[in-house]
């Protein structure tokens, strides 16, 4: 639940970490920018691209990380925005992911095979 209806200020310059995964047999590319407070890590946007590029699909997909890196700006954590989201969208698949590895990720152990999600309501484990 957002918790102020201010809109955290993003810094000029954040942290960023990228990461390759496919979802539904399609290479997604998603960049996490993060600020670093004393209270921890906070993802502030989620950038995500489909290969090709410049496809219909890519351009929603584009429009709904704008949309998730909004709800983190206006203080939704990460877990809010992957369950508003759901797991059966590309955007929500990635939020789910980040969700659960996010502090696997900063540590520096991502897995060696990139992940491979899907989206199909009947085939989320």
């Amino acid at each position: 639940m957002v918790n102020n209806l201010v809109r955290i200020e993003v810094p000029n310059r954040m942290q960023c970490f990228n990461l390759r995964m496919i979802v539904d047999n399609r290479t997604v590319n998603t960049s996490v920018d993060y600020a670093v407070s004393g209270t921890g890590v906070n993802p502030m946007a989620i950038w995500v691209k489909l290969k090709p590029n410049e496809s219909t699909l890519d351009r929603e997909v584009r429009a709904e990380g704008k949309l998730a890196s909004l709800l983190l700006q206006y203080g939704c954590s990460l877990k809010e925005v992957s369950d508003t989201l759901g797991k059966d969208s590309i955007i929500g698949a990635v939020a789910n992911y980040l969700n659960k590895n996010i502090a696997d990720i900063l540590a520096g152990n991502q897995p060696d095979k990139i992940p491979n999600l899907n989206t199909d309501p009947y085939r989320i484990k």
